[in-house]
């Protein structure tokens, strides 16, 4: 390896620990943030069922799953779990994509470029990403579980329409390059064993 070479591979690993960390931060933030949204969610289902103060007023109930938004006595614990199951699958594909970065970025920090690992957290994320439109459309079929009790807002429906085609694109695409990265990691062996 050239000098030039190494200065190179030390600055991808450098940069590479600094994004690894800033995920890993990004991980802990995020589930953070999950477990205080889901126990107000839960603590809010406890006021809102008559187990908070009875003297206090508490303000109208509000729960919105993907482009449906209930609000009041249509609140109701089905509607509300629904809610914390729907809010959930989002946070773990944002944390499932979150977490395949963390481990991308610390082979790279390793200085393991172009090796089987790699691939298999590209691909990873790939599929994660195609996910999200599994999701999108879960989302939208929430008005027919409970069609009478919610309002539905058709242009955040399809904003999360187009958003989730994008999400699949992305992740189609970082599929093919995974693949296009295995094929370069296995001629690359390839010409290893030859020399």
């Amino acid at each position: 390896m050239s000098a030039e070479t190494a200065v190179k591979l030390q600055k991808v690993k450098k940069y590479s620990a600094s994004l690894r960390t800033l995920f890993m931060c990004l991980f802990v933030v995020g589930a953070a943030m999950w477990l205080i949204s889901t126990i107000l969610a839960l603590e809010g289902g406890f006021v809102h069922a008559g187990f908070g103060r009875p003297d206090a007023v508490y303000p109208e109930a509000i729960v919105r799953i993907g482009s449906t938004e209930y609000r009041g006595d249509a609140v109701s614990g089905g509607i509300r779990t629904l809610s914390i199951v729907y809010f959930t699958l989002n946070v773990a594909l944002v944390l499932a994509l979150t977490l395949h970065l963390v481990q991308l970025f610390e082979l790279y920090a390793d200085g393991k470029i172009f090796s089987a690992d790699n691939v298999r957290q590209i691909r990873r994320i790939g599929i994660t990403l195609m996910l999200f439109p599994a999701l999108s459309a879960l989302g939208l079929l929430v008005p027919l579980v409970a069609p009478s009790e919610g309002t539905s807002d058709g242009a955040r429906a399809v904003a999360e329409f187009v958003g989730s085609i994008q999400s699949f694109v992305m992740g189609f695409i970082v599929l093919v390059v995974s693949w296009v990265m295995d094929v370069g990691r296995e001629l690359r062996e390839e010409q290893d064993l030859v020399v």
